[in-house]
Formats: structure tokens, C-alpha cells, sequence
């Protein structure tokens, strides 16, 4: 792994937790970081088999009670030491791109109404996204003494919550502003080719 590679440490990570099958690992990545980090089973495979091949985890094959056999993997001290120096390291600086923004950026481009339905339509997002990270917050408050492991686990959904929030606010925000101060007429018209 000369080069960093992130879906390697979520991996090691949870697998220093509990041994899991790749079909597991990437339910558990749903169920926990996806709101703040993507990993796809494209991701998964290879990185699984790397992992394997460099000796910091190890897979074994065991009987499923649905269909066929599944490999499970478990994290070696290799891994464990890997995973640890990965920890121990600054953080690199955070990259964010939105999409919403660019497309705002050369708004004045476009059609106004297109530009409300976007901020609108993120603002629906969010406010579901919203949602979900309370209804974490609120399950994770009611276990926070029973493991250590939880109380990380609180400061990232602690941080959502506040980034929702914020994405919230800065829609109601815009959404008035282009209301107050943006001319309603088309500038160019949109074509569905583009």
C-alpha cells in the first residue's frame, strides 16, 4: 500500500472490531460512515484482496446458512499496526465539492427558477439527512457509557448535525436572497441536451 488508500483503513478498522465478511463490511459502512465517506463494493474487493495479499488481514472461508460459502476476514498484527500508524498521523486537509455550488456560481447563465428548484431540492435533501443523524445522536446518547468506542462515534454525529444545520440555513438564506434581489426573466434558455 505505497500509496494511501482510505478504504484500507475503514476496513482495518472494522475489522479490529469484529471479523466480517465483504457483504458485512460494506453493511456496516452503510450503516455507520456513509454519511461522511463513501465506499463502494468496487472499493471493497480489491482493497480486501490487497489487504490479503500484504498479510494485514486474513480471509477464511465459512459456511453461510443463506447460499454460498463467504470468506470472512479477520485483521492480522500487521494490520492492527498499520491501522494504529494511520491514527497516529495528521490529517490531510479536507477537499468538499458541491455541485450546487458550481451550477450557482454560473447561475446567472441560467433560469432563476432552476436555480430555486436546486436550492429547494438540496434543502429536502438535507432536511431528510437532518433527520437521520438525530435519530443517531438520540440512539448513540442512550449507549454512550457502554463502550468507549461510542463516544467517537457521537463527535461524527455530532459534526453532521451541525453541518445539517448549516446547509439548512444557508438554503433559507439564499432562497430569500434570490427571491429579494434576482431579476425573474431567462437569460438563456436551458436545453435538455446539456
Amino acid at each position: 500500500m505505497a500509496q494511501k488508500n482510505t478504504t484500507a483503513y475503514i476496513i482495518l478498522g472494522l475489522l479490529a472490531h469484529e471479523d466480517s465478511s465483504g457483504y458485512d463490511l460494506k453493511k456496516k459502512i452503510d450503516l455507520s460512515i456513509s454519511q461522511f465517506w463513501d465506499v463502494g463494493y468496487g472499493q471493497l474487493y480489491p482493497t480486501l484482496k490487497t489487504l490479503e495479499a500484504e498479510g494485514s488481514v486474513t480471509g477464511t472461508k465459512a459456511q453461510s446458512e443463506k447460499g454460498p460459502d463467504r470468506i470472512v476476514y479477520s485483521i492480522t498484527e500487521t494490520g492492527k499496526q498499520k491501522l494504529i500508524n494511520w491514527l497516529a498521523q495528521p490529517n490531510e486537509s479536507e477537499y468538499v465539492r458541491y455541485e450546487i455550488l458550481l451550477k450557482l456560481f454560473f447561475g446567472g447563465l441560467g433560469n432563476p427558477k432552476d436555480n430555486i428548484k436546486r436550492i429547494e431540492e438540496f434543502q429536502n435533501r438535507h432536511t431528510g439527512d437532518l433527520q437521520l443523524i438525530q435519530t443517531f445522536k438520540t440512539n448513540l446518547s442512550a449507549v454512550l457509557k457502554d463502550n468507549q468506542d461510542h463516544l467517537y462515534y457521537y463527535l461524527t454525529v455530532l459534526f453532521g448535525e451541525h453541518l445539517y444545520k448549516a446547509y439548512l440555513e444557508w438554503a433559507e438564506e439564499a432562497l430569500e436572497f434570490i427571491q429579494k434581489n434576482i431579476k425573474p426573466e431567462v437569460n438563456y434558455e436551458t436545453s435538455e441536451n446539456t
